[in-house]
Order: C-alpha cells, then structure tokens, then sequence
C-alpha cells in the first residue's frame, strides 16, 4: 500500500515532467535575447532584477535545468491546486489527465521551458484568483505559500505590477457589486493587496540602492519611448518643442525609426548615441510625460489600436528562433554555462528543426475551438450554480484584457505578450471536461 502523501507528490512530480517536455525535446531550455541579460548577479535597469534571483540556483548549478523543473513544478502545483477547489478534482491522477493534453495542446510547456519571466503572468492570475475566490477550501500552509508566490510573481516583471494593481480595482469593483447580490460570495482582496504592497518596497528599495532612485523600473520609461516615437507622438512632441528643450534627440530628429525595436537595440540608433537607456534617463521621461499631456486623445486611440490589436496576437510567433550566431544570449550561456555550450548550439531551436509552424496551426485551431466550447461550458455552469467555474473564466477573460491594455500602453503589441496568458483558456476547457467526464464516471 502507498500513502496518501505519495499518491499525491507521483502525479505531481509526472505533471511536472509533462510541462518540461518542450524543453527537453528541445535538447535544452528555450532562451530569447532577453534570457542573458537575467544570467548575472547585479541586474539591468529596464528589467526586474527578481527574476535575476530566481535564476540563482542555475548560477550555483552552472545549468539552467533546474530552472526548467522549478518552473514546471510551480505551475503543475497551481494547476492541481485549482483542479481540486474550483472544479472539485481531487483524485491524485486528475492532475495528469488536464496536464496531458494542456502540455500537447497549449502553449503551457512552451513558456515552463522558456527562461524569462514570462511563465509568472498565468502564475500571478492563478495565484491571485485562488487567494480572492477560494480561501475557504485551501490550508494555512497553501495559504502562506500562495501569497509568497504573489509576491514573487508581481517582482520578476515591470509589467505585473500594474497587471495586479488592475485585477484588485476589479475585483474592488466586483466587491462592491456583490453587496447588492448574493449569487457568490465577494472576493478576499487583503491578501493580495499586501503582496503587492510588498513587491512594490521590494522593487523600489532595489532601484533606490542600486540606482539612487525612488522609482518601480528606472530604465522601464525607455519602452513607452520607444512605442511613442515609432507611432509617432513623440516625433510631433519633439518637432513642435525641439526649437526651446533642446533635446538631445533634437539633432536625429529625420534619423527617429518607425519601429520600437530598431529605435531600442540597433547599434545605430539615434537612442544610442543620446545616452541609450541608463544615459537619457531625465529627457527620456520628460518626453513620455510630455507627449502624453500634450497629445492625450492621439495617444489614447493609440493604446486602444493596439490593445485590439493585442487581444488576437498569442501564437508562438515571440522569437523562439536561432540565436547561436548572434551575441545575445549566447555570450552570456558561453560565459556562464560553458560546459552546456553544445547543447546550447545543438539545441533544436538553434537548428531551426523545433516544429513551430506545425505547433502554431495546431495552437490556432485549439484556441478557436476553445472560444466557443469556453462559452457554452461557462453557460452549463451559470445554469447549475457552479459560481467557482463561472469565476474562474470570467477572471481569465478579464486578466487577458486588462494585461493586454497594460502591454499595449507600455510597449506595444508583441505575439510573446498575448502567449503568456493564453493558455489558461484551454487549461478551463480540459479542466470541464474531465470534470463532466469523472462525474459520469461516478454515476455509471
């Protein structure tokens, strides 16, 4: 006979097998550019410095293997977490039969092996959600363990704090309107209220002792930079005030491209030559700030534009492509893992032979089959008065806007942004369906 404990960890530790498949049919962790930047100790100012700690036991390690499995296991838990008290699966091979086809259908596993950040945008939703509706049903150890994952979800991205600022005002206005209706119970905001107070101190005491300033992402105003001048404000803001500012972008006026990326990180840029992110820092602000107070309606069509636009951008179309001959981030897995090196170079993606095409058709077709199974499945439980479910979808469409608003404002509309989240959608329709098919089960 097996104990209760090891009927539980099995499935979870084969659930967290599952989601580290596509990197290990990759022959090693997915990396972006993005990826060396966080292979260090001390950080960059344009991104979060916390997710440079959570890379720390691969820097102990000199592999980024474990951060592969720690990732993986920290989502199957969530899932199974979520499994058990939003839909009432609680068997231990449960978790196994959603994982399963969430890993071969969805892009879940795609961003469990990916070593960026970007795993913890589902992560914050899930861990959020859980602590806003389903307090009563979780333990004190979840509960303590739910919060700290909070917090390090908001810190490990600029962009989660304002995500998680949004799913409180809107679950503050949802509080409010369930004063006036009993059909579920309001939601728990002080848990994640407090988590995020706490990430917030955290970010701002890393930029004050790092930086010397008292601001969330020092460099983080270079990206709505650059979303502004590619689309155009900004160039406007600059032509009109150039004559009495004098900024230093002034002189490269004809030379500003129309594309955020090229005005970032080509070596030729205009923004390079004015300092770049840490040098332009105090023009660089005061241009965002002033082309937003002097053009607010064009900037906020803008932001709408793209938020549409982002709302149908969630394919693995997010630079999962060959890097081997190029500086970033090969140097720094050169520098920092040089006795997986090979692998690095061998992997499937720096030979350009991972399947993606074939993946993403697949991923399109689920995602639209998904939409409308989605909606009829959260009609069945509207009709049976399963308010969790209901919940639970309604919390993921709301999160999916809100984050794509937030991206959209900040940065611009990106395939990569769209994918963090998407993969909830499909986790809500497996998780229906093995519900309906368990009940069936029980009742033959």
């Amino acid at each position: 006979m097996t104990s209760p404990k090891l009927n539980s960890l099995l499935p979870l530790l084969l659930a967290t097998g599952l989601l580290c498949w596509v990197a290990v049919y990759n022959g090693y962790p997915l990396v972006y550019p993005d990826t060396g930047g966080y292979l260090n100790w001390w950080g960059t100012s344009y991104r979060s410095f916390f997710y440079n700690l959570f890379l720390a036991p691969a820097l102990l390690t000199h592999t980024l293997w474990p951060e592969v499995v720690l990732q993986s296991l920290i989502v199957a838990h969530l899932l199974g977490l979520v499994l058990r008290v939003v839909f009432g699966l609680d068997r231990p091979l449960d978790l196994l039969w959603v994982v399963l086809p969430l890993c071969l259908l969805s892009n879940a596993a795609w961003f469990t092996g990916f070593i960026m950040p970007d795993i913890f945008t589902g992560v914050l939703v899930l861990a959020l959600f859980l602590q806003f509706f389903c307090l009563p049903q979780l333990g004190a150890g979840e509960k303590v363990w739910l919060f700290v994952l909070t917090v390090v979800a908001i810190a490990v991205h600029f962009s989660h704090p304002p995500v998680a600022l949004s799913l409180l005002l809107a679950g503050g206005l949802l509080k409010l309107a369930s004063r006036k209706h009993t059909f579920f119970s309001p939601p728990a905001l002080r848990r994640g209220t407090v988590a995020l107070a706490v990430a917030l101190v955290l970010l701002l005491a890393n930029s004050y002792l790092k930086y010397g300033v008292l601001t969330m992402s020092p460099g983080g105003y270079a990206f709505p930079l650059a979303r502004l001048v590619a689309d155009g404000p900004a160039v406007r803001y600059l032509r009109e005030h150039c004559p009495g500012k004098k900024y230093a972008l002034c002189d490269y006026l004809d030379q500003l491209p129309a594309n955020s990326d090229a005005f970032l990180w080509t070596s030729e840029s205009p923004f390079r030559k004015v300092g770049w992110i840490d040098g332009y820092r105090e023009e660089g602000r005061e241009i965002v700030v002033g082309t937003i107070l002097h053009y607010p309606l064009q900037v906020g069509k803008l932001v709408l534009r793209d938020t549409w636009r982002q709302l149908f951008m969630f394919n693995n179309y997010y630079g999962i492509v060959s890097y081997r001959d190029l500086p970033y981030p090969t140097k720094d897995i050169k520098a920092r893992f040089p006795g997986e090196f090979t692998a690095y170079a061998d992997s499937r993606q720096n030979q350009s032979t991972l399947g993606l095409t074939w993946f993403n058709c697949l991923h399109w077709s689920v995602i639209k089959l998904c939409l409308p199974l989605g909606v009829a499945v959260w009609l069945a439980y509207l009709r049976r008065r399963r308010i969790l479910p209901v919940l639970f979808l309604v919390a993921f469409a709301v999160a999916y806007g809100l984050h794509a608003f937030i991206v959209a404002a900040i940065s611009g509309p990106h395939n990569r942004y769209g994918s963090r989240l998407i993969w909830l959608l499909p986790f809500f329709c497996l998780a229906a369906i093995w519900q309906m098919v368990s009940a069936h089960r029980r009742q033959a």
